[in-house]
């Protein structure tokens, strides 16, 4: 019993060295937002937002910029800059792996979410969300010699796809009645497009921004046109921060009418009509 202590003590503290190690905006480090404290309030006298999110292989929502590795862009980097902007603090990023950046939010290594988190009634037992701030669907990727033989889920029964670790595309598959060891998780969003062009895999299941980004320009893979399975994307705060969530809410809520989040959209190449669904307005080209 005491060797198994000690073997699960070990594995709990590599899985917390994994996240809060760098920052967007400073060289970061391990830090710990715990104590009694009002969060909204301590963000402000400190003037900092510590937001978490994973830049390895996750545009176009934060990336590292390929013309320039040392800095992270994206979608959502730009929604923080000028949601902090709002907030009157600077934005700073705390990296985690995607897949545990809920742990590391209840863990105090964060102050909020923001990175494609799909709001499901599995996360909300643990979390609060904000309002949503995107309306996502998922898309179907073959390679391009199988786009007439592979139309939709359908007809991939049987077959092994690929998806992101923890993603609500696993559920999607799930319900279609895929067995869970047809389903390959990878730690990043990339890496399902290489091994389906490869052979590995006979399908991906993503975001539709996603495999526009990573399998669009590829001619060896095709992107079925029919999206499916809506959802939203919500910031994720602890549940205790009542006052943090009801301001994540008011500055999205303002984002939404004076047209800024449209114009991020625009400029990322991810706006559609289905984000007025969620209040955001369209701004023009």
């Amino acid at each position: 019993m005491k060797i198994g202590l000690v073997l699960l003590a070990a594995l709990v503290s590599v899985l917390v060295a994994g996240c809060g190690g760098g920052s967007s905006s400073s060289g970061g480090g391990e830090f710990s937002l715990g104590g009694p404290q009002d969060a909204l309030s301590r963000i402000k006298r400190e003037g900092v937002l510590k937001w978490g999110a994973d830049p390895s292989g996750g545009a176009p929502f934060a990336f590292f910029d390929p013309k320039n590795v040392e800095q992270v862009i994206g979608f959502e980097v730009d929604i923080m800059d000028k949601f902090a902007a709002h907030l009157g603090v600077k934005p700073e990023m705390a990296r985690c792996s995607w897949d545990a950046l809920l742990e590391a939010l209840l863990s105090k290594r964060n102050d909020l979410v923001m990175n494609g988190i799909e709001i499901t009634a599995e996360r909300q037992k643990r979390v609060a969300f904000s309002k949503p701030y995107y309306v996502y669907e998922q898309m179907l990727t073959v390679r391009a010699a199988d786009k007439d033989k592979f139309k939709s889920l359908d007809g991939l029964k049987g077959q092994k796809i690929g998806t992101l670790s923890g993603a609500e595309a696993n559920n999607v598959l799930k319900r279609a009645g895929f067995a869970p060891e047809l389903l390959t998780s990878y730690e990043d969003s990339s890496t399902p497009y290489k091994d389906l062009e490869l052979g590995r895999v006979a399908a991906v299941v993503q975001e539709q921004m996603i495999a526009e980004y990573y399998a669009g320009p590829n001619p060896k893979v095709y992107n079925v046109p029919q999206t499916f399975s809506p959802g939203k994307y919500g910031v994720a705060v602890r549940k205790e921060d009542v006052r943090l969530l009801a301001e994540v809410d008011r500055i999205l809520d303002l984002m939404k009418k004076n047209g800024e989040l449209a114009a991020i959209y625009r400029k990322w190449k991810i706006w559609n009509e289905r984000q007025k669904e969620v209040g955001v307005e369209a701004t023009k080209e």
